[in-house]
C-alpha cells in the first residue's frame, strides 16, 4: 500500500479483542498492527468499536457501560498517543453495526464519552463521527443531540461511506453531480447545527467499487480503476480532506470483492491507477479549479498543481463522447488505468469519453480559466437555487431541468403518434423509477415538496403506483418511506397527472436517490414527466 502512495490505513481491533474480559487487557494484536504500519511508513486512523466484554451482542452501543467504554477509549488513545491521532467513534452505527437498535441520541452520548476520554488521554487526539452511506440527517441529528445534552461540538471531523452515491458515477449519466455536492451540503449543515465546527474536516473513510456481477450489472477491474480516479479527483476538488478506499486486499472466500490487490497480493488495475494518480498529483494534491469541457460543457475537468507540473483530469458522463476539445500547444495524455501515454499535437482533437485521462502540458489560458472557476459552484446540471419547480421529461436530451432519473440510458423510450413521448414502465414493483433532485434545489433538511407525475396508458388494465421518498431516520434504517397515497390511473387514453404532497422529506441522497415511483400489479405504461415543487401546483 505504501508503494502505491497510501498514507493512512483505517483499522483497529475491537474492544473485546483488547479487553476480552472485564479488567483483562490483551495488547498483542493491536501492538503488532501498529508496529507493522509504522515500519511501512503508514499512519493508522483508528476505530473505537465493539460491545461490552461478556455481552451477547457484538455491535450494540454500550449505553449501560459508558464508564467502562470510556476506560477502554482512554486506554487505547493513551497507549498509542504517538502513533494514532485520529479515532472514529464506531462504524456505521446507522447501518448494519447497530445490533441494539440505538438512536442518534444514543450515538451522541457515545460520541461525547469517547471525545472526553480520548482528549483526556491525548490532548492532540482527533475524534470523528461516522455513518454508513451519505447519511447527512443522521450526523445532523447526532450533532443536535450533543448540543441538547449540553456537550456541543464533541467531535473534530466527520466521516462518510458514500458507496451508493459513488456507484452512480459509473452507473448513471451525470451521476457525478450528487457526489460533487457532498462537501457543500455537509458544510451547510455544520454552519447551522455546529457553527464552531463549520470548518471541520470531512473524510471519506470507506468507498469502493465491487468487482464482479450482481443485480444484472458487471463491474470489471478496468471499471473499478476508472471509478477510483474519478472518486479521488472529485473528492479533492470539492474539499474532502482524506479518502480511504475499501479495501486493500480481496478477502479470503470471495471471488473478487473490492480489493486493490487480489487475494494472492497481485495488483489490480485500481491499484495501478492509484499509484499513477499519486505520482502525477503528488502526496498532497493542490486543487486549482474546474473546467466544463466539450461542446456542450457537460464534460468534467479538474486542474491540479501536480507533483512536477499542472495536471488536468478529464472525462465525459457515462455513455457520452465529445470530439471538440483541442489545445493551443502540444500536451501529453495518459490513461491512468494502464499508464500508457501519447503526445497530442497542437489543435489535434482529444476525444473524451467516460474513461478519465490525465493531461499535462496545459496551455496557460486553460489553467487561468480553471483558477477563475475555483471559487464558483460546480456548473454541471445547472443552478436551481432560485427555482420553485424542477422537472424532467424522461427520455429527452435536456439535462438541466433539475431532476435526474437513475439508469435513464437503460430505459426504453416510447413515442406516441401525437408527438409526445416518455419512458416505458414495466408496471411491477421490481422495476421502479428512482430519481434525485439537483442539490442546489433539494435540501437534506426536512421540508415540504409537491411531486407530480404525468403518465399515459399503453392499453387496458390496471395502471397504479405509489411514491417512496427519503426521510431523516433516527436509527439509520431504510431512509425511504411509502407515502401511502396510491395513484390509480383512469381508463382515459390521454396523459393523466397526479400529485403527492410530502411534508417530512429529507433529500440527502443517502442511497443515491431522493424518491422513487413504484408501480405495483400494473400493466406497462409510459411516464412522460416528473416535477418537484416547493409550492402547490396550480
Amino acid at each position: 500500500m505504501a508503494e502505491a502512495g497510501v498514507a493512512t490505513v483505517r483499522l483497529f481491533p475491537e474492544w473485546r479483542a483488547i479487553e476480552p474480559e472485564d479488567g483483562t487487557w490483551n495488547w498483542e494484536a493491536a501492538d503488532s498492527l501498529v508496529d507493522t504500519a509504522t515500519r511501512n511508513g503508514l499512519k493508522i486512523s483508528g476505530l473505537l468499536l465493539g460491545s461490552s466484554p461478556g455481552t451477547e451482542a457484538s455491535h450494540a452501543f454500550p449505553m449501560n457501560d459508558l464508564d467502562d467504554w470510556s476506560e477502554y477509549v482512554s486506554a487505547v488513545a493513551g497507549r498509542y498517543r504517538e502513533q494514532i491521532r485520529y479515532w472514529e467513534v464506531w462504524n456505521e452505527g446507522n447501518g448494519s453495526f447497530n445490533d441494539g437498535d440505538n438512536t442518534t441520541s444514543d450515538y451522541a452520548k457515545l460520541a461525547i464519552a469517547s471525545y472526553e476520554a480520548a482528549k483526556q488521554a491525548n490532548a492532540q487526539a482527533q475524534v470523528g463521527l461516522t455513518v454508513a452511506s451519505f447519511d447527512l440527517p443522521y450526523l445532523n441529528q447526532t450533532i443536535l443531540a450533543m448540543a441538547k445534552a449540553g456537550k456541543p461540538d464533541s467531535f473534530d471531523y466527520l466521516c462518510i461511506h458514500p458507496y451508493e452515491v459513488a456507484d452512480g458515477i459509473s452507473n448513471d449519466v451525470d451521476g457525478e453531480i450528487p457526489f460533487l455536492w457532498m462537501n457543500h451540503l455537509l458544510r451547510d449543515m455544520l454552519k447551522d447545527s455546529a457553527p464552531e465546527r463549520s470548518d471541520a474536516e470531512i473524510w471519506i473513510t470507506e468507498v469502493g467499487r465491487w468487482i464482479g456481477t450482481r443485480n444484472e450489472r458487471t463491474v470489471s477491474e478496468s471499471d473499478a480503476a476508472k471509478a477510483l480516479v474519478k472518486l479521488y479527483t472529485m473528492s479533492i476538488a470539492q474539499g474532502i480532506a482524506r479518502v480511504q478506499w475499501f479495501e486493500a486486499q480481496a478477502p479470503q472466500g470471495e471471488d473478487q470483492g473490492f480489493g486493490l490487490l487480489e487475494q494472492d497480493g497481485t495488483a489490480r488495475d485500481a491499484y495501478q491507477a492509484l499509484a499513477l494518480l499519486k505520482k502525477a498529483l503528488g502526496a498532497k494534491p493542490a486543487y486549482q479549479g474546474w473546467l466544463a469541457l466539450g461542446g456542450s460543457g457537460r464534460g468534467y475537468g479538474f486542474v491540479f498543481q501536480g507533483h512536477s507540473y499542472p495536471v488536468l483530469v478529464a472525462w465525459m458522463p457515462k455513455g457520452l463522447t465529445d470530439r471538440s476539445l483541442s489545445f493551443s500547444g502540444d500536451v501529453k495524455v495518459t490513461d491512468p488505468s494502464n499508464g500508457t501515454s501519447r503526445t497530442l499535437k497542437a489543435s489535434q482533437v482529444l476525444e473524451l469519453s467516460e474513461a478519465p485521462v490525465l493531461v499535462t502540458g496545459l496551455p496557460t489560458e486553460l489553467r487561468d480559466q480553471a483558477r477563475l472557476n475555483a471559487g464558483k459552484r460546480f456548473p454541471w446540471g445547472g443552478d436551481h437555487a432560485d427555482a420553485r419547480t424542477v422537472s424532467i421529461r424522461p427520455g429527452t436530451a435536456d439535462a438541466d431541468k433539475g431532476v435526474f432519473l437513475l439508469g435513464e440510458g437503460e430505459r426504453r423510450r416510447f413515442d406516441f403518434a401525437d408527438g409526445s413521448s416518455g419512458i416505458q414502465m414495466e408496471g411491477d414493483i421490481e422495476h421502479p423509477a428512482n430519481f434525485y433532485v439537483h442539490p442546489s434545489f433539494a435540501s437534506p433538511q426536512t421540508r415540504d415538496y409537491y411531486i407530480r407525475v404525468a403518465v399515459r396508458r399503453l392499453g387496458s388494465g390496471n395502471v397504479g403506483m405509489n411514491l417512496l421518498y427519503e426521510i431523516a431516520d433516527s436509527q439509520g434504517r431504510t431512509p425511504y418511506v411509502n407515502r401511502g397515497k396510491w395513484f390509480g390511473a383512469s381508463q382515459d387514453s390521454g396523459w393523466q397527472t397526479y400529485t403527492w404532497h410530502v411534508s417530512d422529506a429529507s433529500f440527502s441522497k443517502m442511497w443515491g436517490y431522493d424518491f422513487s415511483i413504484r408501480p405495483e400489479q400494473s400493466v406497462p405504461f409510459v411516464l412522460g414527466k416528473v416535477e418537484v415543487s416547493t409550492q402547490p401546483f396550480k
